[in-house]
């Protein structure tokens, strides 16, 4: 999972308010990463109907297993003002990883749900991911603290 992460699929200045607008923003970045990015996307709305994935403290963490998805890639954003995610602490979100896992992608969304999660549980590591403004600073930080 270590080439999870790449500035390539990373937007350091969101300027979207809203959470399918940035799901949609993020997606376009990976637009070579999937086979259609509207469907893909749909495959997101699909999944935040179920529940949404701010999971608080300003972060969401919006995914889907799509057949629409060529290669799993996680895209990374950063909002300096917010965006509205109707997350579970109902506040806005600041950073945002959307992540897209083939259909046939077994439980690998999980697992990097899980890597994603505990390592944002790491205030250390929260704090540099918020505060960083070159995306290879987050792209090693991620890769390595997300590493299988």
């Amino acid at each position: 999972m270590s080439k999870l992460f790449d500035v390539k699929y990373m937007d350091l200045d969101l300027n979207t308010s809203e959470k399918f607008e940035t799901i949609k923003h993020l997606a376009n970045l990976i637009d070579e990463r999937l086979i259609d990015v509207d469907k893909y996307v749909e495959d997101v709305k699909a999944r935040e109907s179920i529940s949404t994935t701010g999971i608080g403290d300003g972060v969401a963490i919006p995914h889907a297993k799509s057949s629409w998805v060529k290669v799993p890639t996680v895209v990374v954003g950063k909002s300096s003002s917010g965006i509205e995610w109707e997350s579970l602490d109902d506040e806005p979100v600041n950073i945002v990883f959307l992540i897209a896992v083939p259909e046939d992608g077994k439980n690998e969304h999980l697992k990097i749900l899980q890597r994603l999660a505990i390592s944002l549980m790491d205030d250390d590591i929260k704090e540099e991911i918020v505060n960083a403004t070159d995306k290879k600073v987050i792209e090693e930080l991620l890769n390595h603290n997300t590493e299988g």
